[in-house]
This record gives structure tokens, sequence and C-alpha cells, in this order.
């Protein structure tokens, strides 16, 4: 196995998008990490829903149980399966909370209390983590002497969408109601990476797909795509005029998982550093 592929540590790996993705890694040779509240659980979905035989699975993943809040759980997935002393290369989080129905006019849809800040906690545990990883072990960089990259699962609707929607004065105000709760959650999430950059993180890609469905795989190729720059550094930098994002009402989670591995985990992602990459159908 070759020791030049980056090394993977997932978060949100027994969902749709992120158990596809850590699938492909595995079989392309990837060593991986994944942190999961229950490694059987993720075990069976790589043995029966992606046919990741056992030996893969026994060979190249490191199984790590505990909560993604609790930044001591987190090290353990940060460090490199092939080398103690580095963090792994890349750092892919799609964890997420279903919102729950409530007969509310204000609030239909709002995000389990105990879990409504998920994906918040869980990005300034990461944080935490590698600050403890660095006082504690000494452990600073990747094996290439550089800080992760991260691949972050995030919402499509920013404000940056709504302008290319038809009939925007309609559907951003039903959006945000009826999914105004996890979208927000999104948002600050989002806004904890970009504070990460540089003293965290060597740079971020953030993913925003359209509304996820279970729908059988089509095929990277199927995906359309649009990204604008994630911050305004970055948009005064004139590298790349951003085309800006496309607009759709769906994906499935599967081809979005396997769009993330072709694009960004499979290699070093450079294409898409900075970038925030609307996805859909």
């Amino acid at each position: 196995m070759s020791s030049s592929k980056p090394t993977i540590a997932f978060f949100g790996a027994t969902g749709g998008s992120g158990s596809t993705a850590l699938a492909h890694a595995l079989r392309d040779g990837h060593r991986c990490t994944a942190l999961v509240r229950n490694p059987s659980r993720l075990r069976e979905m790589l043995l029966i829903e992606h046919s990741v035989s056992a030996e893969i699975i026994d060979k190249s993943l490191d199984i790590h149980q505990g909560d993604a809040r609790n930044y001591q759980d987190v090290c353990e997935a940060l460090v490199s399966p092939i080398s103690p002393t580095h963090l792994v290369s890349t750092i892919w989080t799609s964890l997420g909370v279903n919102p729950v129905f409530q007969l509310s006019l204000r609030n239909p849809l709002p995000l389990p209390a105990h879990s409504a800040s998920i994906t918040e906690d869980s990005m300034r545990a990461v944080f935490a983590a590698i600050d403890f990883l660095a006082i504690r072990n000494c452990i600073t960089s990747t094996m290439n002497g550089t800080k992760p990259l991260i691949v972050i699962v995030s919402g499509t609707a920013s404000k940056d969408v709504w302008g290319s929607v038809p009939w925007p004065w309609i559907f951003a105000p039903l959006y945000k109601w009826l999914l105004g709760a996890p979208h927000n959650e999104k948002m600050k999430m989002e806004d904890v990476v970009h504070k990460g950059v540089g003293e965290y993180l060597r740079a971020f890609v953030i993913l925003r797909p359209a509304i996820l469905t279970n729908s059988p795989e089509r095929g990277h190729h199927s995906v359309r795509v649009g990204w604008l720059w994630g911050t305004k550094s970055e948009m005064r930098s004139e590298r790349e005029k951003e085309p800006g994002p496309v607009v759709g009402w769906s994906i499935g989670r599967k081809d979005l998982g396997l769009w993330a591995y072709e694009n960004v985990l499979k290699g070093d992602g450079d294409e898409w550093m900075g970038k925030c990459v609307s996805l859909c159908y």
C-alpha cells in the first residue's frame, strides 16, 4: 500500500455521503480513521451496503468509538494511522442531525435539543483536539509538513444562492421557514472553519449540496457543480474568477460522497481549496 496517498479522518462516516466517500477511499488504498458512536454499524455498512471486503477494512481503517463533540475522542481519529507523530492529511466531516416536526407556525422543523449544535460543537472539538495534540504530544503537522485540509458538508442555501433561483421572494422565505434551523447551524459551522484556517488548517473545501436524497448512485459525472470563493481575501486574490453557484433541487448522498472522493479526497484537493462548492443534479 502506498504511503503517498493522503490519510483521511472521517467524522460522520455512518451517513450516506460519508460512508460512500470512505468506501471509495478504502478500496483505492487510502489509510483512514473514523470516529463513530457505533463501530459495528459502520463495519456492517461498509461490508453490506458498499461491498468493502473485511480484509480491506481490517487493513486500512482504524475505527474509534466516541463522541465527535469530545475533543479527547477526536484526538484519536486525527492522528495519522501510518505515522503516530503526525496528523492526518485530510479531515472529512459530514455530521448533521435531522430536524423533527412540531406543531408550530414559527418553527415547524426544529433540531432536537440534545444535538442541535452538533456541527458547530464538533468543529470546535476538532480545533481543540489539534491544540491538545500539539501541546501534549508535540504533534503539529501532517507527514508533508503542512496543516490538514478540511472538507465539510454544509447546506446549500447561502445568501449567494438565492440570486440565481427563480422567484427567490417565494422560495427563500419558504426554505428558511421550513429548514432554517439546520441551515443556521451549518452556517455557524462554516464561520468556525473560516476562523481556523491558518492556525489549525492549511485550507478548507466547503460542499454545499442541494437537498440530499437516498437515490441510487448515478455517477459523479451526473453532478452539476458551481462554486464561490469562501472568503473575501480569496476573492480579492483574483487567482480564478468564481462562476457562481448552480441551482437544483436535489442530489443523492451516494453521488455527493463519490464526487467528493473523486475530486477532492483522492488527491491533494488543490483545485477546490478555499471554495464553497454547490452540487446538484
